[in-house]
């Protein structure tokens, strides 16, 4: 019997549809333990979704909603009897299911035996199958399953169907909640939403209607319903019910489907293809006129990028539509839904007047990223999230080049170094770190796929695919891939079997697997021999693996962690000019070293890596690293990515004692005189990281900031603290990072540029409109310097406070929290933190706390919040990889075994609910545990370094 839409409503209102849980009506058949495909974690390889048709039927007033879902299905190979799709936490109507045999018009009934959750079979299961079994094996052939289903919008969490909000305030001081319905469905969250054949490889075309009805005194009139296609006709607005039905769309994954329902108002334009036809572009966003003006840089950039990327991908793009929505709360920054971005609205809106540069480029390279997904990602999809990297790592790589062509005058190439490699690197170096390419198991390392390996690291091997591959070659095999697998998936060796033909070098496969499954990555030493043959010279070539801690007892790999390195170098001959060299390969299967030999060149240094263009460290013989520090002194290292590169390498092999940490301390000497903003903040941030390393001694301590503040002081002097209209994007980067930090560093509250940050601020808080334009690129140095230098009654913290509590812009809401939590004051740093926690916390619960670990002193009292709290946080984030993450990462800090011991503990006790921040919980403790070692072998020797400097080598 089929159960009508009525009834499964009366269902809906009478079971209490809960989190994570499976709930049904009386299952048809009987209940026991059987072994079956439920047992995987994977979908059965014989049966592939192949058409949607969905009815979704939402109550605004109760946030519950029911749906119809009819899924057509390919069954190839043998015979089988049951039929396997993914839910979630939804009401399914199992007497209600039917399955049918289809063969061209004719539609056949199929007897159904049973059906029943996977758990009902073996409760330890958490694989989310809803199983139909036929009374009788089937053969190959077309069939089709119904399912009626109830769920419930999510109103605590921003995943699956969620409710978000903001709000609307009016001139009479009236403020009034306004609510919009949207999706976040990746990695496993379409699941939650309707049953679907959950996995990405399961590409199908999708038909959806949705049917909307509002309570009375809502106009309707001023809401729509979007997807991610068209609408096939106009939608019906009567009674108190809109109805929208959209065009089928393209074959997509169960990750991508997307609808939203708000009272937003959009700005249109339209972007004209190579071949004549077109591309309805919209921005959505709040209908107050503040947010709708900041909705225009989207639009500004969006044809210029897709542009871009039709002649990168040498593809159109796909769809007749491109709509954008900037959603008051969102999970992420951004989701790559195909034809229905959703983004948090600091990631797509930005006020000409009052936003910062900072904000304008974190606008334009999000937008970047989630269009780049529209080919790679959504067009070709990985055919499992072991090869999450190839959409996020490819997509953060190709953000550049979409940058590159909205913003031309930016210069953004220069910035993918310091950005993408320097961040990957980092994270890769831990023992804790992990292959590209990772089998998973569970939908909570799904979630925990989504991090900096996937995203940074798989950026970076995608640039220097691309590098030591020639940009012609690399697009002639991207081109080639592409053709081969649109509407489809594939597999990371599909990638580099489609770039090999297009190279011609070496093998573009066997290459890569060494960076794609193994971790980690090398150091390259490269050592000058200028006496065997006078005259010319020797560079011996070795690698080892470079790894920050002690591996782990069962770290191996199949590669024995050796790569295949492209080696390019840059040189200086004696008496001579600076040149480049030809890129060598020191292969994983050569002997211990390579020799090149220069003739007739002797060569006073080398630098490797030229240009930071692959994903590899550079270590040198001592006199190198001397020839090479006088090299930054003198100028003659001119690339700025080059003079980053060596001084992260430096510190890196620095931090596990290969080069002397003093060598690499004395080689920032010369900073006062370098004033390219890439280089400063590199140095800046490595100066700043070794005095945290010895900030339990007062004098090192002092020292280190007074030797910041001389660092900064020539950068200061000669900048003002107003924006130009027309200078590069790297001044406004330089103007805030080094009046921020000086400010800091001075610890004088009569200092002339403090006392302006000081003016500033009083002259802001009495008129935020008015005055925010005036400080929009200095406004995080005048919020952190007016809370570091509050007085006793925490005056500007109160204002500042209220501030927050009055702003509507969530990127001015994430400077004020991180300002507030640098008070020295715990008494109003602990009221933050319970504020924190009621309905209308500004930018999310989670950040306060993190901001007062990350941006403060107060890292032991984070760590007691953190502990007190856990509960609370973990029922609103543990399903959410990166929020979970950046919570469970706050202890990282601590640098005893005592504080190890401590923090293991805590989280060994925290498996029922600590979700997606498992893995993370590996990664603190690795990193408190290289703490210790960094303490133990480093400490005295950086605490007498920043001690024993006098004035004048300041």
């Amino acid at each position: 019997m089929r159960i009508s839409i009525g009834t499964l409503i009366g269902i809906c209102a009478l079971v209490q549809v809960s989190e994570g849980a499976i709930i049904d009506v009386p299952t048809r058949g009987e209940r026991d333990t059987v072994d079956g495909p439920w047992d995987n974690i994977r979908l059965p390889e014989n049966i592939a979704a192949k058409a949607y048709t969905m009815t979704l039927n939402i109550n605004w007033g109760t946030m519950n909603y029911t749906g119809v879902q009819e899924v057509t299905m390919e069954v190839t190979g043998d015979d089988t009897k049951y039929f396997l799709i993914h839910t979630s936490g939804l009401v399914i109507d199992k007497t209600a299911t039917t399955l049918h045999k289809v063969v061209g018009d004719v539609v056949t009934d199929l007897d159904i035996k049973r059906t029943f959750m996977d758990t009902e079979k073996k409760p330890e299961l958490r694989h989310d199958f809803y199983v139909v079994e036929s009374t009788d094996a089937v053969p190959a052939g077309t069939y089709k399953m119904i399912i009626f289903f109830a769920g419930q919008v999510q109103t605590e969490k921003l995943t699956g169907i969620y409710r978000s909000k903001y709000i609307r305030k009016y001139q009479d001081d009236t403020e009034v909640p306004i609510y919009q319905i949207s999706t976040d469905f990746e990695p496993v969250d379409a699941r939650t939403a309707f049953p679907c054949f959950d996995e990405p490889a399961q590409k199908a075309n999708w038909t959806t209607s949705i049917k909307v009805t509002f309570p009375p005194g809502i106009d309707i009139n001023e809401y729509n319903i979007l997807s991610n296609m068209p609408l096939k006709e106009a939608p019906t607005k009567d009674n108190q019910i809109i109805s929208a039905k959209f065009k089928e769309s393209v074959p997509m994954s169960t990750y991508l489907v997307c609808f939203a329902v708000s009272d937003f108002i959009f700005k249109e334009a339209v972007h004209t293809r190579a071949d004549g036809s077109t591309v309805l572009m919209r921005v959505h966003a709040r209908r107050e006129p503040e947010f709708q003006a900041s909705a225009s840089y989207a639009l500004k950039v969006t044809p210029a990028i897709i542009k871009e990327y039709e002649k990168f991908y040498k593809v159109n793009y796909p769809l007749e539509k491109l709509d954008q929505i900037a959603l008051p709360e969102f999970n992420s920054g951004a989701m790559e839904n195909w034809g229905l971005i959703t983004y948090r609205e600091s990631s797509l809106l930005y006020n000409p007047v009052t936003s910062s540069t900072a904000e304008k480029q974190r606008v334009c390279s999000v937008i970047a990223h989630e269009v780049a997904h529209q080919w790679f990602g959504n067009l070709v999809t990985m055919a499992w999230w072991n090869d999450l990297w190839l959409n996020e790592g490819f997509a953060s790589f190709v953000e550049y080049y979409g940058i590159d062509a909205a913003e031309p005058t930016w210069n953004i190439l220069d910035f993918f170094y310091p950005d993408e490699v320097t961040t990957a690197m980092n994270f890769d170096s831990s023992p804790s770190s992990h292959p590209i390419s990772v089998q998973v198991s569970s939908p909570e390392e799904l979630s925990g796929l989504f991090d900096t390996i996937s995203y940074r690291k798989g950026s970076s091997i995608n640039w220097m695919m691309q590098k030591f591959m020639g940009d012609e070659n690399f697009a002639t095999g991207l081109e080639n891939y592409i053709a081969t697998n649109k509407y489809g998936n594939a597999y990371m060796v599909d990638l580099f079997d489609a770039l090999n033909p297009a190279y011609g070098g070496v093998n573009v496969t066997k290459v890569m697997l060494t960076w794609t499954l193994q971790m980690g990555f090398p150091y390259v030493t490269a050592a000058l021999d200028t006496t065997t043959t006078p005259g010319s010279t020797i560079i011996t070539l070795e690698q080892n693996r470079f790894l920050v801690g002690d591996a782990k007892e069962d770290d191996n790999s199949e590669f024995g962690y050796k790569w295949h390195i492209p080696f390019s170098y840059v040189y200086k001959v004696k008496d001579g000019a600076v040149e480049t060299g030809v890129t060598h390969w020191l292969m994983a299967d050569d002997e211990s070293s390579k020799t090149i030999t220069l003739e007739s060149k002797e060569l006073e240094w080398i630098k490797g890596n030229a240009d930071g263009n692959f994903y590899y460290l550079s270590n040198y013989e001592e006199a190198t690293w001397t020839a090479l520090a006088s090299a930054l002194q003198n100028g003659e290292l001119t690339s700025a990515t080059d003079k980053t590169s060596l001084v992260y390498d430096v510190f890196r092999l620095a931090e596990t004692a290969k080069v002397d940490y003093k060598k690499a301390l004395d080689m920032t000497k010369y900073a006062k005189a370098e004033s390219e903003y890439v280089v400063l903040s590199r140095i800046l941030s490595e100066v700043l990281t070794a005095g945290d390393g010895v900030k339990s001694d007062e004098a090192a301590y002092t020292e280190l900031w007074k030797y910041v503040a001389a660092m900064l002081k020539p950068r200061v002097v000669e900048m003002t603290w107003d924006s130009n209209e027309n200078e590069p994007i790297t001044s406004p980067k330089m103007r805030d990072m080094a009046l921020r930090n000086y400010c800091r560093a001075v610890k004088d509250k009569s200092d002339a540029y403090v006392v302006e940050a000081l003016n500033k601020f009083t002259e802001f808080a009495k008129d935020p409109a008015g005055k925010k334009s005036g400080i929009k690129d200095v406004f995080t140095t005048v919020m952190r310097t007016a809370i570091i230098y509050d007085d006793t009654e925490n005056t500007n913290w109160h204002k500042m406070w209220k501030l927050l509590q009055d702003s509507d812009w969530e990127a001015d809401q994430r400077i004020y929290i991180a300002a507030l939590a640098r008070s020295s004051n715990t008494t109003v740093l602990r009221q933050m933190i319970e504020d924190s926690f009621s309905e209308d916390a500004k930018a999310g619960t989670w950040r306060y706390l993190y901001y007062v670990s990350y941006h403060g002193d107060n890292y032991d009292l984070a760590w007691e919040l953190l502990q007190s709290r856990w509960d609370e946080y973990a029922v609103q984030y543990n399903t959410t990889s990166f929020t979970m993450g950046y919570l469970v990462q706050i202890p990282e800090v601590f640098d005893t075994q005592e504080m190890y011991d401590e923090v293991k503990k805590f989280f060994d006790g925290k498996e029922s609910n600590i979700g997606t921040g498992k893995k993370t919980v590996e990664e603190t403790l690795a990193k408190i545990k290289s703490n210790i070692k960094w303490k133990k072998e480093h400490f005295e020797s950086v605490k007498t370094w920043f001690t024993d400097l006098s004035l004048g080598s300041k």
